[in-house]
């Protein structure tokens, strides 16, 4: 399967909008568009110009695995985003929000979303990559970093006018058997970030 290359560009002044930042959890039945996931990819976690976020030794230990349910130009389908590259490359193809909001423990309206982001990571492996240090110390490095990606969605979501939020309510045994479907062999779910046009003025800080 070739690799798709994905339009990039962010939006100017983040800590402008900082203010803005909500969090979202009734969406419009709207679709987004390809430009929209290059866009919020290449703010949040890509390598190419510059480095989005910081990573502990440079190891990248978070993957981001971009869910497709109603996206111009973007088949529904689980698509791996290569942050070095900045472009997707197929994985699964058809529509797994049902799926993943199943996986969750009170987020059934992540079916109505556009576009969701699956934050997971190696944690066997990153706990390797600092074999040195106390154990734990690359799981707990995975989730900070996958803190610093969660931030600048929300940040971009923000700037951009639409809505996301940080589903990390999991029902352990759903969300590994989606996992194991759409992710690498070892990786586990971190959380979930929809992204879509906000319903209304709905949302909290």
């Amino acid at each position: 399967m070739t690799p798709l290359a994905l339009p990039h560009s962010a939006p100017p002044c983040l800590a402008e909008i900082r203010a803005d930042r909500r969090s979202v959890k009734e969406y419009d039945a709207e679709p987004v568009d390809l430009d929209t996931v290059g866009s919020v990819l290449w703010t949040a976690a890509s390598m190419r110009a510059g480095r989005a976020h910081a990573s502990a030794r440079g190891r990248y230990l978070v993957t981001t695995t971009v869910i497709s349910g109603d996206v111009e130009g973007l088949p529904p389908g689980a698509y791996r985003y290569s942050a070095r590259e900045h472009h997707l490359t197929l994985v699964r193809s058809g529509d797994h929000r049902a799926g993943l909001a199943e996986a969750t423990i009170d987020a059934p309206w992540l079916t109505t979303c556009p576009l969701i982001l699956m934050l997971s990571s190696d944690i066997e492996r990153a706990d390797k990559h600092f074999e040195e240090l106390p154990p734990g110390q690359g799981e707990r490095f995975a989730w900070l970093e996958a803190g610093l990606i969660t931030q600048n969605v929300y940040l971009w979501t923000a700037a951009t006018g639409l809505g996301t939020v940080f589903v990390g309510g999991l029902d352990g045994a759903a969300a590994a058997h989606m996992t194991s479907a759409l992710c690498d062999e070892g990786e586990t779910l971190l959380g979930l970030m929809p992204i879509g046009r906000p319903a209304g003025s709905i949302g909290s800080r």
